[in-house]
């Protein structure tokens, strides 16, 4: 019987160049919340950008956020992983002084910029809103760092094998592709998160359903028991999964409302 269900949020809650859910999704939710399932959001997106997406259930799921850096259950904080100060200090003067790059680094529910151009600044503010604190230097910001993003406008083709030579014995590189690079402390992944939930409600590995459609998806569909990629996810993420679906809900209504009620 499934009794922890986790899902990716971008590329797999929500499609691509989607800003919100569908009711649906709510609807889900509430149901699996009533049946005494628990659900959870497993996201690279921090605690207060998902907060906001799930305003309507916040209250009835758990978070899993920043690629498991941090989770959040029954409205409080359960774990934080959070990286090493003097080396987040260290990483954001390499970027900054890296040139095409701009970095993002995530607090609990705040996220910290200082833009070198106005265009990385319109940018971030158009995407995170509130959310965004500009700072003039890390050493000031009086929280915990759970995960630092390298943004660079044309692609981090140009830039990743820099950061990467320089940084993957630091940090855990849990994301690579387009306009981002994104590190977390060593050793962490959605699979943190995971592990930290079971723990919390004396769950097995092998009760646990979870959803997602990219690399830093891969370690977590690999290590539950019923582990869906999405129908468009690469050939490795679907490899690690098993399991195959083009609508995460519907697969939750099928699979597990339908066996449960």
């Amino acid at each position: 019987m499934i009794k922890l269900i986790l899902s990716d949020v971008d590329g797999t809650l929500l499609h691509r160049g989607e800003g919100a859910f569908d009711e649906h999704v709510f609807e889900v939710i509430e149901k699996l919340y009533a049946e005494g399932i628990h659900f959870a959001a497993a996201s690279g997106r921090g605690y207060g950008d998902l907060n906001r997406l799930f305003a309507p259930v916040k209250d009835k799921m758990a978070f899993v956020c920043s690629d498991g850096a941090m989770t959040i259950a029954d409205g409080s904080v359960l774990e934080i992983n959070a990286m090493n100060r003097s080396d987040v200090r260290a990483l954001v003067n390499d970027i900054t002084y890296t040139e095409g790059c701009e970095f993002l680094l995530y607090g609990r529910e705040k996220l910290y910029i200082r833009p070198k151009t106005r265009g990385y600044e319109e940018f971030i503010i158009d995407r995170y809103g509130d959310s965004i604190v500009f700072v003039d230097n890390v050493d000031g910001i009086d929280d915990d760092f759970l995960k630092l993003s390298v943004y660079s406008k044309n692609g981090v083709d140009s830039c990743s094998s820099h950061f990467k030579k320089r940084w993957s014995d630091t940090f855990e590189l849990v994301y690579n592709a387009n306009n981002w690079m994104e590190f977390v402390a060593d050793g962490i992944c959605k699979v943190s998160g995971v592990k930290a939930l079971c723990g919390r409600y004396g769950i097995d590995m092998d009760e646990v359903m979870a959803f997602g459609d990219g690399g830093n998806d891969v370690k977590l569909l690999g290590t539950v028991a019923y582990g869906y990629a999405m129908d468009y996810a690469p050939e490795a993420v679907k490899a690690a999964a098993g399991y195959v679906t083009d609508d995460v809900m519907e697969t939750i209504r099928r699979e597990v409302l339908g066996k449960n009620i």
